[in-house]
C-alpha cells in the first residue's frame, strides 16, 4: 500500500502549515523552510494545478497597470522579473512583444509612447533592451502578419516568458522538501480545531490512501487562491468574503505560415481590453478573457462566448489567415483570486496587488489568507508573508534567502542560454543514445538537472524512447517525476512534470505507458489507475477540447 508519510512525520507541532500548493503556497513553503522553520505544505490536487497552470505564461511588469497608477506594483513586478531571469533562467526567458497601434484604439501612439517611457524608467535596473517606437512601414517590415488598415505605428518592448509555469511551482515545492518541509499533494483539508482564539490543529484527508490525519501548527496560512473563501468557511467563524474572482480563458492553435513571428499585445475591437497572441512551443497562445466568476471552481471550462471573442479579436489583428473553430487544438481556463469588491466594478480596474489578510479581527490570531498576487511577484509575496510569520511567532528573525538563491534547475553559466544548450547537447550526445532535439527539450524543462533524467537511460535504453508522437518527452521522465518530483498520478506527470499535456493531443497516446509506469513504481491497483484515467479524461481531456 502507498505510504505518503510516517506517523512520526506528523506527530509534531509545525511552526507553519501552508494550505494551497500554487506558486504562492510553494513559494512561502520554500522561503520558510530555507529560513529554518518547520513547515507542512498541503495541496488538495497537485502543485500548480490551479491558477498557476491557467496563466498567460508571462513574467511581466504589468504594462497596463500604469493606466491605474499602480506604479509600485509595476516596479515590484519588474524587479521580480529581473530576479527570475537570473535565478530561473532555464524556465524564464526574454520575449519581444509588439503593440500595434490603430486609429480606432483608445490608446493612441503618444499615450503608448509615454507608457513605454515610464515602463523603461521603472525597470531602470533591467538586463533587457529598452523599447522602440516604429512607424507603420517599419513595423510591417518587422512584423508583416498584422492588419495594415488604420495602422499608425507600433511599440516594441521586452518582458519574459515562462513556457512551463507548472515547473516553477514544482521546483519550489521540491526545494522546500529538500530543506526539511513535509510537502504533500493530493491531500484535502477537511476541518480545523480551534482553541483560545487560535487554530490548534488541521484535519486533512489523503485522497490517494483514504487516510485522515490531524496535525498541529503554530501558524496557518491560507494560500488556496480562488478557494480562499471555501477554506475560511471551515473555521466556523463569520469571515467576510475575501475573493471576487474573474475568469480568464485561453485558446491554443497551431503556428501557421506567415503567422506572427513575435508576441502581439493588442487592443480588442469589441471592448478595448488588451489581449495577447503569443508564440508558445509549436503553437500560438491567445488570451485572455476577464469575466467575473462565482460558479463552481471545480467545473471550469472555456465557454463558447469566450472562444468566439478570442477567435474574432485575433482575426481582427492577423492578416493572411482566418482562425476557425477547427483550428483550435484546446483551451484552458482559470479564476484569478482577486480581492472582493462590493458593487459593480470593471474587472480590469480591480487591483492585482496581493493582500496578506490577518484574521485576528475574526478571532483567529494565528491565521492569515493570501488574496490576489501574480505569478511574477510570488517570491516577494512569499518573503513578506514569512517576515510577518516570524514577527507573529516571536522568533529570532532570519532574513529570506530567495533573492540570491537560484532554483534547482538554474543554469550557472556565463554563456547565453542557447549557447549553453548547444554545447550541452553536443557533450551529452557522446554519452547518451538520445536525439539532440530531445536533449534540448529536457534542458528547457529541467535546466542543469537534465542529466539526471538522461542517466536513467544508461541502464535501460528503452527509457530513452519517446512517450508521444506529439512531443519530445521520454519514458525516463516517468520514473524521474515519481522519484524526484513528488508525482503520484497520471495528471501530475502529463500536465505538470512533462509537457505532454500541453501538446496538441494532450498526451493521449502516452497514457498507457504512464499508467504502467505508475503501477510498477507505486504499486497502484487497477481500480486506482482506472480512477486516475477517468479523472484525467473528465477534468482535462473532455473539458479542454473544443
Amino acid at each position: 500500500m502507498l505510504q505518503r508519510f510516517k506517523e512520526k512525520d506528523i506527530n509534531r507541532e509545525f511552526d507553519l502549515i501552508v494550505i494551497g500548493g500554487g506558486i504562492n503556497g510553494c513559494g512561502i513553503a520554500r522561503d520558510a523552510s530555507e529560513r529554518g522553520l518547520k513547515v507542512l505544505l498541503l495541496e488538495k490536487e497537485d502543485f500548480g494545478s490551479g491558477c498557476t497552470s491557467a496563466s498567460t505564461r508571462l513574467i511581466h511588469g504589468g504594462l497596463r497597470y500604469l493606466e491605474h497608477f499602480e506604479f509600485d506594483l509595476v516596479r515590484e513586478s519588474l524587479r521580480e522579473r529581473e530576479l527570475l531571469l537570473k535565478n530561473a533562467n532555464h524556465l524564464v526567458k526574454p520575449i519581444e512583444l509588439c503593440i500595434p497601434i490603430y486609429k480606432t484604439d483608445k490608446r493612441n501612439y503618444l499615450i503608448i509612447k509615454i507608457g513605454m517611457i515610464f515602463y523603461d524608467i521603472l525597470s531602470f535596473d533591467k538586463s533587457l533592451p529598452s523599447h522602440k517606437m516604429m512607424s507603420p512601414h517599419q513595423f510591417l517590415q518587422h512584423e508583416p502578419s498584422v492588419r495594415k488598415e488604420n495602422l499608425t505605428g507600433a511599440a516594441v518592448y521586452y518582458d519574459a516568458q515562462i513556457t512551463y509555469a507548472e515547473r516553477l511551482c514544482v521546483e519550489n515545492a521540491v526545494m522546500a522538501k529538500d530543506d526539511g518541509a513535509l510537502v504533500l499533494n493530493h491531500v484535502e483539508v477537511t476541518g480545523f480545531e480551534i482553541s483560545s482564539e487560535k487554530i490548534s490543529s488541521v484535519w486533512f484527508l489523503d485522497k490517494l490512501t483514504g487516510k485522515t490525519s490531524k496535525v498541529k501548527g503554530k501558524y496557518i496560512v491560507n494560500v488556496s487562491g480562488p478557494w480562499v473563501d471555501s477554506l475560511c468557511g471551515l473555521v466556523n467563524k463569520d469571515i467576510k468574503k475575501q475573493i471576487g474572482g474573474t475568469k480568464g480563458s485561453h485558446i491554443v492553435i497551431k503556428r501557421f505560415p506567415l503567422g506572427p513571428k513575435h508576441a502581439l499585445y493588442a487592443n480588442a475591437r469589441s471592448d478595448g481590453r488588451p489581449f495577447f497572441i503569443i508564440p508558445w512551443q509549436e503553437y500560438y497562445l491567445i488570451g485572455t478573457t476577464d469575466i467575473p466568476y462565482s460558479g463552481n471552481l471545480n467545473e471550469l471550462r472555456t465557454e463558447k462566448e469566450e472562444i468566439n471573442y478570442l477567435m474574432e479579436e485575433a482575426n481582427n489583428i492577423i492578416e493572411g489567415k482566418r482562425i476557425f473553430h477547427g483550428d483550435i487544438l484546446f483551451s484552458y481556463s482559470g479564476v484569478r483570486p482577486l480581492p472582493y469588491t462590493d458593487g459593480e466594478l470593471n474587472p480590469a480596474k480591480i487591483t492585482r496587488k496581493h493582500i496578506i489578510h490577518e484574521h485576528s479581527e475574526d478571532g483567529l490570531a494565528n491565521f492569515i489568507s493570501i488574496i490576489g498576487g501574480k505569478l511574477t511577484t510570488y517570491r516577494n509575496l512569499s518573503e513578506q508573508a514569512v517576515d510577518l510569520i516570524y514577527r507573529k511567532l516571536n522568533y529570532d528573525f532570519v532574513s529570506s534567502k530567495t533573492k540570491n538563491k537560484p532554483l534547482i534547475g538554474n543554469i550557472d553559466s556565463e554563456k547565453k542560454i542557447e549557447a549553453y544548450k548547444s554545447a550541452q547537447v553536443k557533450k551529452a550526445q557522446r554519452k547518451y543514445d538520445v536525439e539532440p532535439e530531445i536533449i534540448s527539450h529536457l534542458i528547457d524543462l529541467y535546466g542543469k538537472k537534465y542529466k539526471e533524467v538522461l542517466d536513467l537511460t544508461l541502464s535501460d535504453p528503452n527509457q530513452g524512447r519517446l512517450l508521444s508522437s506529439a512531443s519530445l518527452n521520454i519514458r525516463a521522465q516517468i520514473g524521474y517525476s515519481v522519484q524526484n518530483e513528488l508525482a503520484f498520478t497520471l495528471s501530475d506527470i502529463l500536465m505538470r512534470r512533462t509537457s505532454l499535456g500541453l501538446s496538441e493531443n494532450l498526451g493521449e497516446d502516452a497514457i498507457p505507458v504512464v499508467l504502467t509506469g505508475l503501477q510498477n513504481l507505486l504499486g497502484f491497483s487497477k481500480e486506482e489507475l482506472d480512477k486516475q484515467l477517468s479523472d484525467y479524461a473528465n477534468k482535462i481531456l473532455n473539458q479542454r477540447k473544443i
